[in-house]
C-alpha cells in the first residue's frame, strides 16, 4: 500500500516540474470557464446506504489541467462517524470529454487523522449522460489500508 502514497505524492508533483520547465506558467491563459467553484455530492461507497460524502471548492482551470482545493465532509452512519476534512487534487483532461483527476484528501473522524487518496476518470457519452470510475485508497493507522473500488453514471439537468 505503500506504493499508491508514492504514486499519489508522483502524481501531484507532476506539476512542480511543469513550472519550471515552462510547460506551464502563471502566465498561461485561464479557460472562460463558469464551473470554478464547485459543489458536489455522492453516496459514500462502503459505509452503507444513507451515508454521503459532500465536497466544495475552487477549482483554477489553465489549459487542459486544473487545479483545486476544497473541503469534505462524510455523513454519519452507524458503523461509520462524521468525516470532516481539506482536499487537493488536479485533473486532466485529455479532450472535451475524458477527464482523469488525481485527489489527496486530510480529514479527522473523531479526532482521529485520515488521509485518503483517490484516482477518478469520466466519459461525457453525451450532454446529460456520463459513465465514470474511481478507485480511493484511505490510509488509517489505527486499521488495515482499505481501498474501494467504484464505476458509476452521471446526469445532467
Amino acid at each position: 500500500m505503500k506504493q499508491f502514497g508514492l504514486f499519489a505524492l508522483a502524481l501531484h508533483l507532476v506539476a512542480t516540474p511543469a513550472f519550471g520547465e515552462q510547460m506551464l506558467s502563471f502566465e498561461t491563459e485561464t479557460i472562460a470557464d463558469s464551473n470554478r467553484f464547485f459543489i458536489q455530492s455522492m453516496p459514500s461507497a462502503g459505509d452503507g446506504f444513507d451515508s454521503w460524502t459532500i465536497e466544495s471548492g475552487y477549482r483554477y482551470p489553465l489549459s487542459n489541467l486544473s487545479v483545486y482545493l476544497g473541503t469534505q465532509m462524510k455523513s454519519e452512519t452507524q458503523t461509520a462517524p462524521t468525516q470532516r476534512g481539506l482536499l487537493s487534487g488536479i485533473e486532466y483532461r485529455f479532450t472535451d470529454k475524458l477527464h482523469v483527476s488525481s485527489q489527496l484528501s486530510h480529514g479527522y473522524q473523531r479526532d482521529k487523522s485520515v488521509n485518503q487518496w483517490g484516482v477518478s476518470s469520466r466519459y461525457q457519452l453525451s450532454d446529460s449522460f456520463d459513465v465514470n470510475a474511481g478507485l480511493d485508497v484511505e490510509f488509517d493507522p489505527e486499521k488495515d489500508t482499505e481501498s474501494i473500488y467504484q464505476l458509476g453514471v452521471g446526469l445532467r439537468f
